[in-house]
């Protein structure tokens, strides 16, 4: 017998093999191809854990006996409880005139069923009733669903066992069908290939609605590109199908490493993005010198550092799109994070930063975003990255049970916090997640006033046991007065904060010299690259600024094309036109571009557009995706998860970011004001505020 369950691998699972040979090629051809599909699901190792060991009879199964001494000595019935455990067995079956469903050996003999079969029960019995707390059965075996109503028995033999685990049994072929020679096998590569790259669920493991899923989808691929009528595997059990389980191994599982902690990378820039600016830095002349990122728009990385150092008090950092707002949070969020600090990787960067620019390590306890959170998901997304849970008897809803919860922990004796909130403007309710998050966050209510009031001034009660810092992001218009934090006709938002919080200090980052900031910032983008060596960067990069106005978008689009087109660009007298018109002249250079990527210009549109659609954090590849875009393009999209990739590795990809959402990696407009350029395409377009990338 190969494999043996003492010999597991810690933090592995076991996959007992039952391959019920009739001895000809035909099958054992079938077999292996099988095979080959379970091991890239079962046996390889994953990125995160050993992969399973194989648990096999040292020689085919030729009867009964040989299966009850398998399934005897393989010790299966007595899997530990944490490794996971997959039975999959595949052969012929049989359904009897009693129902019942039969595994049909060599030696069998279908008149005597009885005595010569094996029930298939008995099998899925040994696997179902052993000690693992996760537990999946595959049946590939002709009229293998018929096993339902035997199942149906067992399941009330099993309800104490069900609730502490995980039991699922797949079956590949429905009443009085064959399995057909390698079909099943031809299902699980297709559904593996998905959840490879398409599907992109973010977590370890899938849970048996998503596995499901993904062999419904395999099917009708494969029946839509092969002209064939493959039967859909069958989910027999009913339970737990949305809770993830350790027998189904994410294929597409990928664990970024993170430049920061996990409190604070809503808001954090990505590794790529800051070794990006690393890597412009080592090339530059004074080793002491840590690059635009790390060292640019000083004074306001000066103003910010020192209000975190401070007391508790509200800061609301302003100003019109794509002045750069998320960026000078995401720099002091990242500097303030001490496994960044520590990194090797980033620790010469921070230390040739300017002293008065870097916020104190752990200066910036928690970080997030936003954008199209509804005041309960902000409320739930703050108090759960503190380390606050609802109190179940703070109310009837769960809202106020957040709320309840928040108050407790803050009044426990504690260090200060500070939380930075981005995007409040793009919240789904912005003056609701003020009312019913942000203001019992920064203590500004008693704990006995009701908690949809913001109370007046004069009777806020001093904040007891932690003292919190709130600093918040919303975009604004232009000031008419740059003395002033709130104008006369300013965003009703800032006029809503400022009520509510009394005491604010605001913070805007669209004063005066932010052309110069855009200069350096382009400037900084074109350094070092090879086609810009020996040209005039400053002057290259005053035209750029002079065009684009105040939005750091418009700034990093165009510099991506200064740095791929070259010197000659700034001849051409139509790129010229369109770097006037802002975003959406560029967006539209890049789209007369969008063949070098193997797009068309309206699929690439479409692509975009239909992320601009999105609710929530954006949308999912997988199924989603291809059909918003569809629509938008008013005809199917042809080899669409091919389009996609070719969308996100090409030129196009700097005017989407990603997110997750209910565990799945999903796609927005890198900016809000880009995404209202891209839903109103072509009859609208932006205002000369322009969009937003990770810089805005």
């Amino acid at each position: 017998m190969e494999g043996d369950e003492d010999h597991f691998e810690p933090g592995g699972g076991a996959l007992f093999l039952l391959l019920l040979e009739d001895g000809t090629d035909e099958m054992r051809a079938a077999i292996d191809e099988q095979m080959d599909a379970v091991a890239a699901w079962w046996v390889k190792a994953p990125p995160e854990g050993p992969g399973f060991t194989k648990v096999e009879p040292e020689y085919p199964p030729a009867g009964r006996h040989d299966v009850e001494r398998f399934l005897a000595g393989s010790h299966i019935r007595e899997v530990e409880a944490d490794v996971p455990l997959v039975l999959y067995v595949t052969g012929h079956g049989i359904t009897s005139a009693a129902s019942t469903h039969y595994a049909v050996l060599r030696n069998t003999s279908t008149e005597r069923l009885l005595a010569t079969g094996l029930r298939t029960s008995e099998i899925i019995a040994a696997a179902l009733d052993s000690l693992s707390r996760d537990v999946l059965v595959i049946v590939n075996m002709c009229e293998s669903s018929d096993i339902g109503s035997e199942l149906l028995a067992m399941e009330r033999e099993l309800t104490q066992r069900a609730e502490s685990a995980t039991l699922h049994v797949l079956t590949t072929a429905g009443p009085k069908r064959k399995v057909l020679g390698g079909a099943f096998a031809a299902i699980l590569r297709e559904a593996y290939e998905l959840l490879s790259s398409s599907e992109e669920i973010t977590r370890p493991f899938l849970t048996m609605e998503e596995f499901s899923a993904a062999l419904r989808q395999a099917t009708r691929a494969i029946n839509a590109r092969e002209s064939r009528k493959l039967e859909q595997p069958r989910v027999m059990l009913p339970g737990k199908q949305d809770v993830p389980t350790a027998t189904l191994p994410n294929p597409g599982y990928r664990p970024a490493p993170a430049a920061v902690e996990p409190g604070r990378q809503e808001l954090a820039p990505t590794l790529e993005h800051l070794d990006y600016w690393l890597e412009k830095a080592s090339g530059r002349p004074n080793a002491t010198d840590a690059g635009w990122y790390f060292s640019g728009r000083r004074p306001l990385n000066e103003r910010l550092t020192s209000f975190l150092h401070g007391p508790a008090a509200v800061m609301v950092v302003t100003g019109i799109a794509a002045s750069g707002k998320s960026a000078i949070l995401g720099r002091a969020v990242t500097l303030s994070d001490e496994s960044f600090r520590r990194s090797r990787r980033f620790e010469a960067a921070v230390r040739h930063c300017p002293a008065e620019t870097v916020p104190g390590e752990g200066s910036v306890t928690v970080a997030v975003t936003a954008h199209n959170r509804d005041p309960l998901d902000l409320l739930r997304a703050i108090a759960g990255k503190l380390g606050a849970r609802a109190d179940p008897g703070g109310g009837t809803d769960a809202l106020r049970r957040w709320q309840a919860g928040l108050r407790l922990f803050l009044r426990t004796p504690g260090p200060m916090v500070t939380v930075v909130v981005d995007s409040l403007d793009e919240a789904n309710d912005p003056m609701g997640c003020v009312h019913n998050a942000l203001v019992p966050l920064a203590g500004h209510r008693t704990a006995e006033g009701p908690l949809d009031h913001v109370p007046p001034q004069t009777t806020r009660a001093k904040p007891k046991g932690r003292g919190v810092r709130l600093v918040i992001a919303v975009r604004s218009s232009s000031p008419a007065d740059e003395t002033s934090g709130v104008q006369d006709g300013e965003h009703e938002l800032l006029t809503g904060l400022e009520a509510s919080f009394g005491e604010v200090t605001f913070l805007r980052t669209d004063r005066t010299g932010m052309r110069e900031d855009i200069a350096a910032y382009v400037r900084a983008l074109l350094d070092g690259e090879a086609a810009w060596q020996g040209q005039d960067l400053d002057g290259v990069s005053q035209v750029v600024a002079a065009a684009v106005g105040r939005s750091f978008l418009d700034a990093r689009v165009a510099a991506e094309q200064l740095r791929t087109g070259g010197p000659s660009l700034l001849k051409d007298a139509r790129w010229l036109g369109r770097l006037n018109t802002g975003t959406v002249g560029l967006l539209a250079a890049d789209l007369d571009r969008a063949a070098e990527d193997g797009l068309g210009a309206d699929e690439a549109l479409a692509l975009l557009r239909a992320t601009a659609f999105g609710l929530g954090r954006g949308i999912p590849w997988g199924e989603v995706w291809p059909a918003m875009a569809a629509v938008l393009l008013e005809r199917p999209l042809q080899e669409a998860d091919e389009k996609i990739r070719n969308l996100l590795g090409g030129r196009l990809a700097g005017y989407l970011t990603h997110d997750t959402e209910d565990d799945r990696r999903v796609y927005r407009p890198a900016h809000d004001s880009l995404a209202a350029v891209l839903r109103c395409w072509p009859a609208g377009g932006a205002d000369r505020g322009g969009g937003s990338g990770n810089d805005g």
